[in-house]
């Protein structure tokens, strides 16, 4: 089940608002009972003493006043600040404090006592209550009670009940602070990942894809990031093509162009030549025969320039990959034989059928290959590897050299058309592969070090 960032939000809150409503609840009851049983301990207290007071005062005879003392000191606790009994004579009959036996009552007491025969028995004197009550006994006034209780524990008991409320609530404020936290970290995250791979994607970085993890609306904002991405690699490949397309078109027109103003003299050029060669002898014949070649290589530079310039007209049929790759190294052997190369096989398994035009593969590989060998003046390795890729349905064909190797700064530059490190030539035999490469729905790739090597990678479709 999806949970959108709205919801989660919503039932954040209803949640920190549940606990501290329930926490509350729960604390009010409980300091609501514990302050029931501080009531019920005092009203008990009073209530024994006033018993005890009853009690000593109906005695005729045999009262003993340390024991009395003892009793009223026993009920002495914790709010119960004092006990007195006092007589007819307003006299302390006995008491908690045993100063004050034998003594007369103290003025605000005796005021008290007089307060309490018109009927008001409590009085408030600060913190403290004074509780007098008269004790009759059979019609007739025998004394009375002064129980002096403090309610300072009762402030006490409600101040440290307000304090535990207050951290309770500062508690779950704080929980809810972190988890308030954690999910603005939790979505401004993803969102920083957005505004980094814009910024990325501004400066014209397309390779870049984001990990969809989370299932809310940041989730389906990051999958609506990817699928721009995705369609404007897709538009930047056309748009690739468009331009290539173009460029083709403008090179067919030249090359059309400049074969016929090349050919026209050349081939004048070649027939005079052809008819001066009947005539001539010694030097001069051989000088007439390196400008015969030297218009013959003329001729193929032109043959490539149209080459180039023309639309592919695929040919496919199925072709045995390996067979293909050593029909290939056939042509260049006596080459690599010749300048010391050591050429190593590598072919393990079955790399399948392919639907291919073998010619214009073949011409990929052998100008991979003619290059390896030109890149090793010095002799060295030369190594071919076919394998299978069943995962991405896709046969790699890998040319490896120890040559010379290529400048990183080059590399990006060696499939453009006329680009070319060589002294001779175009510069379009790497261009035209990858053109022929493009239209099989493969891919070629360079990996080359300065000094170590070049590695040429054809990658071609398994296509069933």
């Amino acid at each position: 089940m999806r949970w959108s960032l709205n919801k989660k939000l919503i039932i954040m809150i209803l949640s920190l608002s549940a606990s501290l409503l329930l926490m509350m609840t729960l604390f009010g009851i409980y300091s609501e009972r514990l302050l029931l049983q501080k009531l019920q301990k005092k009203t008990t207290e009073i209530t024994e003493a006033i018993h005890l007071a009853i009690q000593e005062i109906s005695k005729t005879e045999g009262q003993d006043i340390m024991e009395l003392y003892r009793y009223l000191k026993r009920l002495k606790s914790r709010g119960v600040s004092e006990i007195s009994i006092i007589d007819s004579q307003i006299k302390v009959r006995a008491s908690s404090n045993p100063l004050k036996v034998g003594e007369p009552a103290p003025e605000n007491i005796t005021e008290l006592v007089f307060k309490s025969e018109l009927g008001e028995f409590v009085t408030r004197e600060g913190d403290l209550y004074h509780i007098v009550l008269p004790i009759v006994i059979k019609g007739e006034h025998q004394g009375y009670v002064h129980v002096t209780v403090s309610n300072r524990d009762t402030l006490s008991f409600l101040k440290k009940n307000f304090e535990l409320r207050i951290v309770v609530t500062l508690l779950i404020l704080l929980v809810g602070f972190i988890i308030t936290v954690w999910l603005s970290k939790r979505y401004t995250r993803p969102i920083k990942e957005l505004v980094t791979a814009s910024r990325r994607v501004a400066s014209g970085d397309l390779d870049i894809e984001l990990e969809v993890t989370e299932k809310d609306e940041v989730g389906q904002l990051k999958e609506s990031f990817n699928q721009m991405i995705r369609k404007l690699r897709e538009f930047r490949r056309m748009e690739q093509k468009l331009r290539e397309a173009e460029h083709l078109s403008t090179i067919g027109e030249l090359s059309r162009s400049v074969a016929h103003e090349i050919r026209n003299p050349l081939n004048f050029i070649s027939l005079s030549i052809d008819h001066l060669k009947g005539h001539c002898s010694g030097d001069t014949e051989e000088l007439l025969k390196n400008i015969k070649q030297e218009i013959k290589r003329l001729d193929s530079l032109v043959e490539n320039f149209l080459q180039y310039g023309k639309p592919l007209r695929l040919k496919p049929s199925r072709v045995d990959v390996v067979a293909l790759v050593e029909d290939t190294l056939s042509l260049i052997m006596a080459k690599a034989e010749r300048a010391g190369i050591k050429i190593v096989r590598n072919y393990p398994g079955d790399p399948a059928l392919l639907e291919l035009d073998a010619e214009l593969i073949k011409t990929c590989l052998f100008n991979a290959l003619v290059n390896a060998i030109d890149a090793m003046k010095e002799g060295g390795t030369l190594t071919v590897e076919v394998s299978r890729d069943d995962a991405r349905k896709s046969v790699s064909i890998s040319i490896t050299d120890t040559g010379e190797g290529i400048e990183e700064t080059l590399l990006p530059k060696v499939f453009e058309p006329f680009f070319t490190t060589k002294q001779q030539g175009l510069g379009l035999g790497l261009a035209m592969t990858r053109k022929v490469i493009d239209e099989h729905g493969g891919q070629v790739s360079i990996e080359s070090k300065k000094g170590k090597g070049t590695k040429v990678t054809f990658v071609l479709p398994i296509r069933l």
